[in-house]
């Protein structure tokens, strides 16, 4: 009898990467194009969070699963160019395992990230602390919500011309339904909830695949709290927005054997604006509750005049 391997998920090649030995030990490059469509030059930093994760994972043994990916963007990558993933093995503990990735696109470093990694045998919750933030209670089931609502989410807060507009259902990897809004005067307290998941399965139930996956959805949209939370100031359309971008990006994940595949509740915010910068929270439930994923960005925001 011949088994057939399962197909690959539109999310497994966003986060995969393969061995560069030429180019030194240790050494990976991205599996795939960058982009989806030929002349798209800016580069998603979700692909650099995710594919840094994979190329860390491919150095440690398996009994390893990562519990932290600390990042910053250091210049725009190309998405016509390979991206070169370097990974330095910062340290080797017997429990805890530290590796430092610096992706580069010929001379210039674009990204930096620090992961970190603990044993499976030291985090078995025997004799540990054991708590988390609850789940929202959302009052509608991911099925009922329309598939196209994010995107007319995303059509009332941005220009139409914004790239991520460009992207059919087809070419996004998730399957994102927002849930509710809510919104105040008040920019911190204003929340974004709904749910994600990759829209087939994995063709693997590999942790670090899945976790690499999850890594990816915790860039998309993440500062659009930012925008949604200040509607006067950014105008109709983010008219008034001439610069966005990400400067950091930190993921904690909770929970090892947290799947992509299956539905996740996500609710986001903000909590700080300055200096033409702001700052974003995240957090990711399973749907029987359990925090599996928290994060925070500090993204780089231009307003049209702005003297800085």
């Amino acid at each position: 009898m011949v088994v057939m391997a399962s197909p690959e998920a539109r999310i497994e090649p966003h986060v995969a990467v393969i061995p560069a030995p030429e180019l030194g030990p240790d050494v990976y490059t991205n599996a795939y194009p960058l982009t989806l469509h030929e002349g798209s030059r800016p580069v998603f930093g979700g692909l650099l969070v995710s594919q840094a994760l994979s190329a860390a994972c491919a150095t440690v043994p398996d009994a390893f699963q990562p519990y932290s990916s600390q990042s910053s963007f250091l210049a725009p990558a190309n998405g016509n160019k390979k991206i070169t993933y370097r990974v330095q093995r910062t340290w080797e503990g017997r429990n805890f395992l530290t590796r430092v990735v610096h992706a580069t696109q010929g001379i210039d470093c674009v990204y930096v990230a620090v992961l970190s990694f603990q044993s499976a045998a030291s985090s078995t919750g025997i004799n540990t602390l054991e708590y988390g933030t609850p789940k929202p209670e959302l009052d509608q089931l991911p099925e009922d919500i329309d598939p196209d609502a994010m995107q007319a989410m995303q059509s009332s807060f941005l220009d139409r011309s914004a790239s991520v507009m460009q992207q059919s259902a087809e070419d996004r990897p998730l399957d994102w339904r927002p849930h509710s809004i809510e919104m105040s005067n008040d920019p911190t307290q204003l929340r974004i909830r709904g749910y994600v998941r990759s829209p087939t399965p994995l063709s693997t139930s590999n942790c670090s695949v899945h976790l690499a996956a999850f890594a990816y959805a915790s860039d998309e949209f993440f500062f659009g709290p930012a925008l949604a939370a200040n509607p006067a100031a950014v105008g109709k359309g983010a008219r008034n927005v001439t610069v966005g971008a990400s400067l950091t990006h930190n993921v904690s994940f909770h929970d090892r054997n947290a799947k992509i595949d299956q539905w996740v509740v996500l609710e986001r915010q903000t909590t700080w604006g300055s200096a033409g910068r702001v700052m974003v929270q995240q957090k990711f439930w399973n749907m029987e509750g359990k925090m599996i994923l928290s994060g925070s960005q500090e993204a780089l925001i231009r307003l049209r005049g702005a003297k800085i």
